[in-house]
């Protein structure tokens, strides 16, 4: 255990960055820091804040030498540059070898994990006066700075009100909102963001090749991906595995190590759901049991890859979310596939995922509750197609009509999958769905609200007994405002899945795109009684407790 933590610790510090041309993927705060000391505009505080391992502290120490190079030039062939021009530090003068070997004693680096009180501050307040043994500049850099106490954070405002002109001061956290806001107002702040997986993978090949080893870009990817965005954390796998294997480094040893599954394998088997192929996908996750994957591990992998579908299904700039985790290759791949599926799906196999994923410890067959996951998803909606059109309008070629939509889950209940509704004459074709902006009127709402509700209950009987007890209000450029009587009714019909099923149920009957919004009597100043026709031929009191027991999924008991 021993070799493999020295060889993580020797990896990340044998390629730290030594100059602003060597940062990776924060190009906004290296042209920022290029201008500042290109204009000798050097502020004296600066607040540094993000994920663990994206160059917070790397960048504190290049900024400590670069203000202290004694021959600092401009940058002209700098390589790895994500910025590009600059400034370059000699690395021969007595600072900047002192500082590189962390034998300056103008540089001055405080934990603040372990020097929480405010004692540690005042030795600080103490010794900030004392101009600097050797160099222009004496900087503090205090790590982990939101772990200071009350006490520590008031005695440190003191000093960074009016700091002496020879001292900079780097304060860097992961968690910014535990920093009080009269020390960020004091600070230039910087916000770090994790790194794209692209230049993650760069830096861990040309590691490889200077440590010569050989391993495969797939390898690289995982390590990368399991890095969450941190160079530092991408360095210590590296390392790790370097430690534990030989020269020559294979995937299977890689996901062995780290615990996962190919990125590749993830996509297929979401790939098979989207296309319905339930058979494909559920040898594939037998195949990785036998394996001896983790399946807890690769169904977080599923899940995550779903959500990544879904926010490039609402919008595909949404990506930027996410590029740390895929390379550019990948999300062309998966742009792709998204196109093939719709956005109900996808955000009801994501529902189906997350409870299996519950239940997967408790099963003797741990593999059944993704089996059955995958079945519901594949046998509940239509085998997918290309959509062309945008993908927040109903699509022409939607056989809606002809499959049925996966029932919500009541409590306490699983979910069930309704059987494929029959054909009537109250079914509209998909070519009489109209995409353009059509207009509707309250009056076309309300007569065609009992075919809404006999529609929908083959999808979601739930549903059915929840609009029973609701009514339209009112139609705006074919926005529906429905009204109901209860917050929980109100809550019901504004979850997502349930208000889809609606529009898209609704739209079809109506022959146009509409859109669903909920509100209570109470918000739409409503008195009266309920004015949509409703078939049940029974008691009020009686149809509301029905339905009332229908959408939670409980009984009448006699005692």
């Amino acid at each position: 255990m021993g070799n493999v933590l020295f060889m993580a610790e020797t990896l990340y510090r044998k390629y730290r960055p030594r100059n602003f041309s060597e940062i990776i993927g924060q190009k906004h705060i290296v042209q920022t820091f290029e201008n500042a000391l290109k204009n000798d505009r050097v502020a004296q505080a600066y607040l540094f804040t993000g994920p663990r391992g994206t160059g917070k502290t790397s960048v504190a120490r290049i900024l400590a030498k670069t203000v202290n190079c004694e021959n600092l030039k401009p940058a002209r062939n700098a390589t790895q540059s994500d910025a590009g021009g600059g400034f370059l530090t000699c690395e021969k003068c007595a600072a900047c070898q002192n500082i590189s070997k962390g034998k300056s004693l103008d540089i001055i680096e405080i934990d603040a994990a372990s020097n929480t009180g405010v004692d540690n501050i005042r030795e600080l307040r103490e010794t900030v006066n004392l101009p600097p043994t050797s160099l222009k500049y004496k900087v503090y850099i205090i790590d982990e700075v939101h772990m200071l106490s009350t006490g520590a954070f008031n005695a440190l405002l003191k000093t960074l009100e009016e700091p002496p002109k020879h001292v900079i001061f780097i304060l860097a956290t992961t968690e910014i909102h535990k920093v009080p806001s009269t020390i960020i107002s004091r600070c230039q702040r910087f916000d770090f963001s994790r790194l794209p997986l692209q230049n993650i993978i760069e830096k861990l090949s040309l590691i490889s090749k200077s440590e010569g080893i050989k391993i495969n870009q797939e390898s690289l990817e995982m390590i990368a991906i399991s890095a969450e965005g941190g160079m530092r954390d991408a360095e210590s796998l590296l390392g790790q595995i370097i430690a534990l294997e030989d020269k020559n480094i294979t995937i299977k040893e890689v996901e062995q190590i780290l615990g996962t599954t190919d990125s590749k394998i993830t996509k297929d088997i979401a790939e098979m759901i989207i296309l319905n192929d339930s058979t494909g996908a559920i040898k594939n996750i037998n195949d990785l049991l036998e394996n001896g994957y983790d399946l807890q591990i690769f169904t977080k992998a599923l899940i995550n890859f779903l959500r990544q579908l879904m926010l490039l299904k609402v919008n595909p700039e949404l990506e930027s979310f996410f590029t740390y985790e895929l390379t550019t290759e990948q999300i062309k791949e998966m742009q792709i596939l998204v196109q093939k599926t719709e956005l109900l799906k996808i955000i009801t196999t994501i529902n189906l995922f997350l409870e299996a994923q519950g239940k997967i410890s408790g099963f003797i067959l741990p593999q059944l509750p993704l089996e059955i996951a995958v079945i519901k998803a594949t046998h509940t909606f239509p085998a997918s197609v290309k959509v062309e059109a945008p993908t927040y309008q109903m699509q022409r070629n939607s056989q809606m009509d002809e499959s049925p939509i996966i029932s919500q889950k009541n409590s306490k209940q699983s979910s069930t999958t309704s059987l494929k509704p029959e054909k009537t004459e109250k079914n509209i074709p998909p070519e009489e769905i109209n995409t353009t902006a059509s207009k509707i009127s309250l009056s076309d709402v309300k007569s065609q609200w009992p075919k809404l509700l006999e529609a929908i209950k083959p999808f979601n009987h739930s549903l059915k007994a929840l609009l029973c007890n609701c009514q339209a209000i009112l139609v705006k450029d074919n926005e529906i405002t429905i009204a109901t009587s209860y917050d929980f009714y109100k809550e019901k019909l504004n979850d997502p899945t349930n208000r889809l099923t609606i529009e898209q149920v609704f739209g079809k009957i109506l022959g146009l795109k509409i859109s669903i919004k909920s509100v209570t009597n109470k918000e739409a100043g409503i008195t009266e009684t309920l004015k949509n026709p409703v078939p049940e031929k029974e008691s009020v009191q009686n149809k509301l407790l029905s339905s009332a027991l229908e959408i939670i999924g409980g009984k009448v008991v006699s005692e």
